[in-house]
């Protein structure tokens, strides 16, 4: 089923809006959220439901909190071939199943730190795989040219992509973002 830039424009808005009235509030030791990680997973089931129905039918998209079997990190989201079957008793996947691991934040993380981690995990991960491809997506990030994306976009691109779909505080959308993603996918899923 092909979508129109429009139909990309409505299911942006609905992610976000749907990542932002079911995010829960509340902070615990030091300022962070005590919700980050409820967060975190509702942001990775949201996407995957509405990525989905843009797969072709010889994959799929698994998670959240997936692996690869025999690497020890654990992922958000990974996109395998559709006769994939976890490991007994695992949610690990084979890497000869696995075509993308995808990167899900309900938002952008300000820290160098997290920055540090994701460049090691996604280098390490391709420097073991070279079959497996790696993408970031935030569903919203601060709106400066000093955010989360933009720097992770000057560390991370050409090799791995990074998406948000709109800025943290006023939630605008940033335009063709969830479209990019998709194609993205689809490119992806062709290799």
């Amino acid at each position: 089923m092909q979508s129109s830039q429009n139909d990309f424009e409505i299911e942006q808005k609905d992610i976000v809006n749907l990542v932002k009235s079911k995010e829960r509030k509340g902070e615990g030791e030091g300022g962070a959220s005590k919700w980050s990680r409820f967060d975190a997973d509702l942001a990775c089931r949201v996407v995957k439901q509405f990525l989905k129905k843009h797969l072709p039918q010889e994959l799929k998209v698994v998670g959240p909190n997936v692996y690869i079997d025999g690497y020890p990190t654990e992922f958000d989201l990974l996109l395998v071939t559709h006769t994939a079957i976890p490991a007994a008793f695992t949610n690990a996947y084979r890497d000869q199943e696995v075509r993308l691991v995808i990167e899900v934040e309900s938002h952008g993380k300000m820290d160098r730190e997290f920055s540090s981690e994701l460049i090691k995990k996604f280098e390490n991960l391709r420097y073991s795989y070279r079959n497996i491809r790696c993408a970031y997506l935030t569903i919203r990030d601060k709106g400066s040219d000093e955010n989360t994306s933009t720097e992770l976009k000057k560390l991370l691109e050409p090799y791995h992509p990074v998406f948000c779909l709109a800025e943290s505080t006023t939630y605008e959308l940033i335009p063709g973002q969830w479209r990019e993603f998709v194609n993205h996918v689809a490119t992806v899923s062709k290799l």
